[in-house]
């Protein structure tokens, strides 16, 4: 873009991956091969330290301390 700075992390396509999205464990739900990993109980689930990936769980905050105000709507003033 005209009249920005170059830096060196513009083409850095993982880690601006790794700053929009939490993280991207909900793409196994995708994988024939890891069927059930959305179980609490399953061995990949736990060895990989997973959040809860049942569909109940999807929109419950990673982390509610950042969330922002129930009452603040969607649009500044």
């Amino acid at each position: 873009m005209a009249g920005l700075p170059e830096d060196r992390g513009d083409l850095d396509w993982d880690w601006c991956s790794s700053v929009l999205f939490e993280d991207h464990d909900v793409l196994m739900l995708f994988d024939s091969s890891l069927d059930g990993i959305e179980d609490s109980g399953n061995d990949v689930n736990q060895a990989m330290g997973m959040t809860n990936l049942a569909a109940a769980a999807w929109f419950v905050p990673f982390d509610p301390e950042q969330g922002r105000e129930a009452g603040r709507g969607f649009r500044h003033p």
